[in-house]
């Protein structure tokens, strides 16, 4: 899906930057690791409970190498306070809505 949604922004004249692609990284390592999550609660199959937990695993290690990269960046401020994260994602939404 973001290889698509990255295509359709190069044709539009944009080009994402490092940060937007670990964002999305981030966000889809979160989604993978809450559907495996869900399905090891809701199966009763034990060698598919194993399986899954595997899976699950390895989703939460490619979650954390990828918030380790977006801390060392500077993308993801993950000890900021409150008022700096509000603050930055204001900043964020100004420069996407002036382009």
């Amino acid at each position: 899906m973001s290889t698509v949604i990255s295509a359709l922004g190069e044709a539009m004249g944009m080009k994402p930057e490092d940060r937007v692609i670990a964002e999305g990284l981030l966000t889809a390592a979160k989604l993978k690791s809450t559907a495996y999550c869900t399905a090891i609660l809701e199966t009763t199959n034990p060698d598919l409970r194993r399986l899954l937990t595997t899976h699950l695993t390895d989703a939460l290690a490619e979650h954390e190498r990828c918030t380790r990269l977006a801390i060392e960046r500077g993308w993801y401020k993950a000890y900021a306070s409150p008022d700096e994260l509000v603050g930055q994602a204001l900043k964020d939404a100004r420069e996407v809505l002036e382009g």
